[in-house]
């Protein structure tokens, strides 16, 4: 540790070099060096590996179990592929899960500036907003809004997105048919609000996800702006060359 010039940097290079540990040399449920190993190993203050480990814990890569120590995470191997994953529901009994949904709130807006431009729709248009969590196995997994035009899904009601898929909703109690669906993800941190709904730590790592669904007339019918953990998916794209 010889390199570690400045106090204030030390649990973050530690955190580096124990990042590369996991993902060059170790498994899902592979224990780490206890805290007293590690500090011993290195010549740092158990505080300074606490700091580490916390950090490691945050970005997803490590569960720390009390009283047994801190362990790999199976994220690797246990994560849902957000490609594949336009419909939770499926997804998840995909995978041998059993998906669980909690409506947070539901309720009729006006669009908003940001929602209006994603549906293509006035400013001001009743819109259905729809603040589910999605869990799996008892596990909280994605957090969202879903906005839906109430002219084109009149009588939605809190139950029926409780107890079906949104896209069983869509095409099957209304009809519409989704031809594509265009989506955006990037890498965000959780804020507190999320972060307890999630289960997570204040600034873990997330994916922040917007998706916008068309249906084979054309019309934008669904807007999403969901929050999912890091350490719960993965974003897999395959390229082919021409």
């Amino acid at each position: 540790m010889a390199s570690m010039q400045r106090r204030n940097s030390l649990h973050n290079q530690l955190c580096d070099m124990l990042r590369e540990k996991i993902r060059s040399d170790m498994a899902p449920g592979d224990a780490l060096p206890s805290e007293r190993q590690l500090s011993e190993r290195y010549g740092l203050s158990r505080t300074t590996v606490r700091l580490a480990l916390a950090q490691l814990e945050a970005a997803g890569l490590v569960v720390r179990r009390h009283g047994k120590g801190t362990f790999v995470s199976d994220s690797a191997q246990g994560a849902a592929d957000l490609a594949l994953c336009y419909s939770f529901t499926d997804e998840m009994r995909a995978m041998g899960k059993v998906p669980q949904t909690r409506i947070v709130s539901f309720g009729v807006i006006d669009a908003t500036k940001v929602v209006s431009a994603a549906l293509g729709v006035t400013l001001g248009t009743p819109v259905y907003d729809v603040f589910r969590l999605r869990s799996a196995d008892d596990v909280p997994m994605l957090l969202g809004h879903s906005y839906l035009p109430v002219a084109t899904f009149p009588n939605l009601t809190s139950e029926e997105v409780a107890t079906r898929s949104m896209y069983e909703i869509i095409e099957g109690g209304y009809g519409q048919r989704i031809a594509s669906a265009v989506e955006e993800v990037r890498a965000g941190t959780a804020r507190a609000s999320d972060a307890r709904m999630l289960g997570i730590a204040d600034g873990a790592a997330v994916l922040e996800i917007a998706r916008v669904s068309t249906s084979t007339q054309g019309q934008k019918i669904e807007y999403t702006s969901s929050i999912a953990r890091a350490d719960k998916f993965k974003y897999r794209m395959v390229h082919h060359r021409a």
